[in-house]
């Protein structure tokens, strides 16, 4: 019979293991061991045991799901009302006990006293998944992940936005040319700064990862004329691949569209990580955002996937 429980630290080797074979399911076997699920997700100053539950048949964990409840707003909506289900994995054993474990889950994410739950990690920065292969930035549920997204819609999770997940290689990357790029070459720099997070929940979520601030400034008056950040694996966390980088544009002028100035950042920024061995920069955009996906493409990225963020009111 299976059992549905909370998490205890001798689990901590089935969570590997069973997130590993889930993965495996849909493409390679994901790079992850013991150690790096502790630092991604058990190391969280949030983190709290009744948060994770484990699903055990026969004594053995086949199954597994972890909720949070971040400390600010999601999508609009006041951060009391609403959990992420960051991750609900399973074993092929394990899809016995899915369904029990998914609702074992929204009686206690109803019991937090939250009114709505959105599944899957998106461009994560508050539940420690970010970076954490296959994960990367964050799509939602991937569309290949299509064990989850039925168990999702069997109780009563509807998609909630789809997402693109794109990437461009550094090594060779040759920026496009246009008189308008050339213009902005000549006559401004970039400067790159990091970034020290003072939200608490951010920071303890972004505890794996370094951040990096660039501004692109105008030479003759100083003028800031663009911002755009980048997320790189710490070097001595390493949950992320260090030869990886992700691409936050929350912090763009316009969050649909890139200008000029933040085009000509990107390639910049881009450009300069080869040297730095980054050879992969990836970001997530919404899927209907065809403007910004039009720029980013101009500037080498490619799709490489694509997911779905569910959401279940109670």
């Amino acid at each position: 019979m299976p059992e549905i429980r909370d998490f205890c630290n001798a689990d901590l080797p089935d969570l590997a293991r069973v997130w590993s074979q889930h993965w495996s399911a849909t493409g390679a076997p994901p790079p992850v061991s013991t150690t790096i699920i502790e630092r991604a997700i058990l190391s969280r100053m949030f983190f709290t045991s009744r948060e994770l539950l484990v699903a055990t048949i026969d004594g053995k964990v086949e199954a597994w799901c972890h909720f949070t409840r971040p400390g600010q707003s999601i999508d609009d909506q006041a951060a009391e009302d609403v959990a992420i289900l960051s991750a609900i994995c399973f074993t092929p054993a394990g899809l016995e006990c899915c369904d029990d474990l998914l609702l074992a889950a929204m009686d206690r994410i109803a019991a937090m006293g939250c009114h709505s739950i959105l599944a899957g990690p998106l461009r994560d920065q508050q539940c420690g998944y970010v970076g954490l292969p296959p994960i990367g930035h964050g799509i939602g549920v991937p569309d290949y992940d299509v064990r989850v997204s039925s168990l999702l819609s069997r109780h009563g999770f509807r998609p909630g936005g789809s997402y693109e997940r794109l990437a461009v290689t550094t090594a060779p990357y040759r920026p496009p040319v246009n008189r308008e790029m050339m213009q902005f070459r000549r006559t401004t720099r970039s400067e790159c700064s990091g970034v020290v997070p003072q939200q608490t929940r951010y920071a303890s979520a972004m505890a794996h990862m370094d951040i990096e601030h660039y501004q692109l400034i105008n030479h003759r008056n100083g003028d800031r004329l663009a911002h755009c950040r980048l997320w790189l694996s710490d070097p001595e966390a390493q949950v992320m691949n260090c030869s990886e980088a992700i691409l936050d544009l929350s912090v763009i002028e316009r969050p649909h569209e890139l200008t000029p100035a933040e085009v000509f950042l990107v390639s910049v920024m881009v450009q300069s990580m080869a040297t730095r061995c980054v050879f992969r920069v990836e970001t997530v955009i919404d899927a209907e955002s065809s403007t910004l996906s039009e720029q980013l493409t101009n500037l080498h990225f490619e799709s490489v996937g694509g997911g779905q963020r569910w959401k279940k009111e109670f």
